[in-house]
């Protein structure tokens, strides 16, 4: 088999080193449109969704961000039911009807949201994450990319009052917020007193969370990560890391050299959003070193190969 990726992950790394996986480079936000216009055919989609409720419909759980468009194309389309999977409140993109179904998997389920907790935050993403925090005012909307010191930076906003959330992603520190009241989403412009994500990545507490919980609206990424949506909210701040800049400002943030590690997500869709949202500002956090200090991640030239993410522009 061939496996085309449009997002790498830690197995798709290795099948990339064995000759079988391809990268195809992406903006996420377009995956969507992808699926809709592409030449290629869609023959069958297979993916989990939560039991079917009355209606007849399976919510796709914690990952709203494309299957709707992959269910409008494909030729077959074969659930798998998880009735451990979150059923997450947002719209009919969330859902697919029995009679779109040619097949339905049942059995039993392991347990979802038993990746470990993250790690303790090293002692510079604490560093790094203080430098930030006193750019959040009260009443801002944040984008959290992923990695250590997005995470990090949660730990530090117990004192902020009345934030929200618009991001492509969120984990389980966003949950913290909101059971100590930090998070309220009752100042931002669209989407008042929700949080809205595309996609979510954690633990058990993480989805118990969102289960049919109206609080949180999972959207279609081509909506979430739209510039044109994003800027609607003030204040808008978006925090994503990055694996090198140089001192032109060209941001590298999915691969080292010519080996990619990563896809690029909705980093450049967040950025823009971020810049053109009144009072709203971009971060590019990460840890000034690598490999135990030996190697600067701040460079006059960025690696040779290396495919720039987010431009100087």
């Amino acid at each position: 088999m061939t496996w085309n990726s449009w997002h790498m992950g830690g197995i798709e790394r290795k099948a990339i080193a064995q000759g079988f996986s391809f990268y195809s480079p992406i903006r996420y936000s377009e995956l969507p449109r992808y699926y809709r216009e592409s030449s290629d055919p869609v023959d069958v989609a297979v993916f989990q969704v939560t039991p079917m409720d009355e209606h007849g419909y399976f919510n796709f759980g914690p990952s709203a961000s494309h299957l709707g468009a992959v269910c409008e194309k494909a030729k077959k389309i074969i659930v798998e039911v998880n009735t451990n999977m979150p059923r997450c409140l947002g719209g009919m993109e969330n859902c697919v009807h029995v009679s779109q179904v040619s097949g339905i998997v049942e059995g039993a389920n392991p347990p979802i949201g038993q990746m470990a907790a993250a790690g303790a935050a090293t002692e510079v993403d604490l560093k790094v994450a203080n430098l930030i925090v006193p750019q959040i005012p009260n009443g801002a909307c944040l984008q959290l990319g992923i990695g250590a010191i997005p995470d990090a930076v949660l730990l530090f906003l117990k004192d902020k009052k009345d934030l929200g959330i618009h991001s492509e992603m969120f984990s389980d520190g966003v949950v913290e917020l909101v059971e100590a009241g930090v998070i309220t989403n009752a100042k931002k412009n669209i989407h008042k007193g929700k949080s809205v994500a595309t996609f979510l990545m954690g633990t058990r507490r993480l989805y118990d969370y969102v289960d049919n919980n109206p609080e949180v609206a999972m959207m279609p990424v081509d909506y979430v990560n739209d510039p044109r949506v994003i800027c609607q909210n003030d204040n808008l701040v978006s925090i994503n890391s990055c694996v090198q800049v140089d001192l032109m400002g060209q941001v590298v943030s999915t691969c080292v050299g010519l080996r990619q590690i990563s896809g690029v997500g909705g980093q450049v869709d967040f950025v823009r959003g971020a810049n053109m949202s009144r009072g709203g500002r971009t971060i590019m956090a990460m840890p000034s070193t690598a490999a135990k200090g030996t190697i600067s991640k701040i460079v006059p030239l960025i690696d040779e190969g290396a495919a720039v993410t987010t431009s100087r522009y």
